[in-house]
């Protein structure tokens, strides 16, 4: 009998999921394919690119016209060169492009079909089985059930680093496209589990939301590679000149992304291990939402240190549809569903804690305690924690912003973002009412009615010709309330609106109280009160 090679034994030993993997996608036709198609699609790019060319009419001089080529070296009316430092800039970027979306989209693709599949099958339940540690096994999936991918992105290399070399960029930009291309992976990659495990099982929808979110990022570093090109003077570039610039800012947005993936990995793991658990626990809430508010805070910090008001109000308007985002991803990330607050509101009185600080042993659970740390109790106070730990972050850092220039907007930015805070903790409640609904895909109707609650208002407003100029106070009351801190508006209004936004939470939540303790009621009780 044949012995495995030794670095295949190897492999097997440190990740047995990879090496299963890796085998069962190592087929001579399908490595064949990959290859034949890498090399297939960089010689339609260098065909493409040579297409474009102009042709000689002379010895020296192309005679053909300017406007037709982009790659001319001009003089007069006529090309008297051509100019192959930009042709292979261009050809660079192309790869880029290519590569970027093929591992991406691909790859997403890829693993989203391969989960979905073995949940279908039952295999993912067998695999869970495993000794194994979770983290072993979805890293031996990460790596391996795109690998085929890897395969034809790595055939790239050689004439991406040509591309790059003969364009006189600098290598820089070359490395930081693969940096870029990693984070992006293990970023998305791991996002496409989440998915899955929150119940998409649509391949096609996860590929076309990665396509949405990471397009601004290859978009921003095709700004970079051009002008990057502009600046080559005699094929000599100061690297350093672009870390010069934001030094401070990269290294916390590097920071961001990195904090950003851990997390992702966290609540991946956690899915894994238990799919009807929520996908992060509510003490990890708080901790990620502290992290990512303060890396934002110190990111804002620097840049609002070289500028002005301007800048000042450009950041609220920012950030602020971004805290909504990353909240509304909590938000479902710890609702639970109609079944689970169910047997919660009946059976949370016979929870005991076991914590060995706990002297005496069996001592029941406190609602406080519950509603701060439990895995099964609502998730509204746990979401209300994470938007003081916002406020207290983002009021500390607005004061610290405290100058003669900005000084006059700085009580309208504390009570905008104090606005848009309620907001959240509105939609959060309204989130958990349409889950125990019992409707069929409540997850669906949730969305729905939340997408609904957050695009009208503003649609609505604009097609009444009702805009944050001419009429800010009424746009307190939209989704949208930091549209108008660029009005300085009086105080009067906005602490009005404060006022509704806590009438409106506080009816919202005595019916949502009143819903959970109605779950609460068994059945026979329910029969008791009937016959009676």
């Amino acid at each position: 009998m044949l012995s495995k090679p030794k670095p295949l034994v190897n492999l097997f030993n440190w990740n047995p999921q990879l090496f299963r993997e890796i085998q069962g996608r190592f087929k001579i036709r399908n490595v064949a394919v990959a290859i034949f198609a890498s090399f297939l699609c960089q010689f339609l790019v260098m065909i493409n690119f040579l297409s474009k060319l102009p042709e000689k009419s002379g010895a020296d001089i192309f005679i053909y016209d300017l406007k037709n080529y982009d790659y001319c070296i001009q003089a007069g009316k006529y090309c008297t060169g051509i100019n192959w430092s930009r042709w292979w800039a261009d050809i660079f970027l192309t790869f880029s492009w290519i590569l970027f979306t093929l591992t991406l989209l691909g790859g997403v693709y890829i693993l989203v079909a391969n989960f979905v599949k073995e949940e279908r099958l039952g295999t993912l339940n067998f695999i869970r089985q495993s000794p194994q540690s979770s983290q072993k096994i979805l890293l031996g999936k990460l790596l391996g059930v795109p690998i085929l991918i890897y395969l034809v992105a790595t055939l790239f290399l050689p004439l991406h680093l040509w591309a790059n070399l003969s364009s006189g960029l600098s290598l820089y930009l070359f490395f930081a496209f693969y940096a870029i291309l990693i984070l992006g992976c293990c970023f998305f990659y791991n996002a496409s589990l989440i998915f899955v495990f929150l119940g998409g099982n649509q391949p096609w929808l996860a590929a076309i939301l990665v396509g949405m979110f990471s397009w601004p990022i290859m978009a921003g570093f095709q700004n970079e590679h051009y002008r990057n090109f502009n600046l080559i003077n005699g094929y000599k570039y100061d690297i350093d000149e672009f870390y010069s610039l934001y030094p401070e800012e990269i290294v916390i947005l590097i920071i961001v992304f990195i904090l950003l993936i851990y997390w992702i990995w966290q609540a991946v793991n956690r899915c894994y291990r238990n799919p009807n658990a929520t996908i992060i626990s509510k003490k990890q809430s708080y901790w990620f939402m502290a992290c990512f508010q303060v890396a934002i805070l110190l990111f804002c910090i620097h840049i609002i240190e070289k500028n002005s008001t301007y800048v000042f109000n450009e950041l609220l308007s920012i950030l602020l549809p971004i805290n909504l985002f990353i909240f509304l991803l909590l938000i479902t990330f710890l609702s639970s569903q109609r079944q689970t607050l169910q047997d919660w509101a009946r059976h949370r009185h016979l929870q005991v804690n076991n914590d060995e600080t706990v002297i005496v042993k069996g001592l029941s659970i406190s609602l406080k305690q519950d509603l701060i740390w439990g895995e099964k109790s609502p998730p509204l106070v746990a979401i209300g924690i994470n938007l003081v730990i916002t406020a207290i972050i983002w009021i500390s850092g607005i004061l610290l912003f405290n100058n003669n220039q900005i000084n006059g907007i700085i009580l309208p930015a504390i009570l905008t973002l104090i606005l848009s805070l309620n907001l959240i903790l509105i939609y959060a409640v309204i989130i958990q009412l349409v889950l125990l609904m019992k409707v069929k895909n409540p997850k669906i109707w949730a969305i729905g009615i939340l997408g609904s609650l957050i695009a009208l208002p503003p649609i609505a407003l604009l097609l009444l010709s009702i805009t944050p100029e001419n009429s800010p106070n009424i746009w307190l009351f939209s989704t949208f309330p930091w549209f108008s801190v660029h009005n300085y508006l009086a105080i009067t209004p906005m602490l009005i609106t404060i006022v509704a936004h806590w009438s409106v939470f506080t009816l919202l939540t005595l019916q949502l109280t009143r819903k959970i303790k109605k779950l609460g009621v068994s059945d026979s009780q329910k029969l008791y009160q009937i016959r009676i």
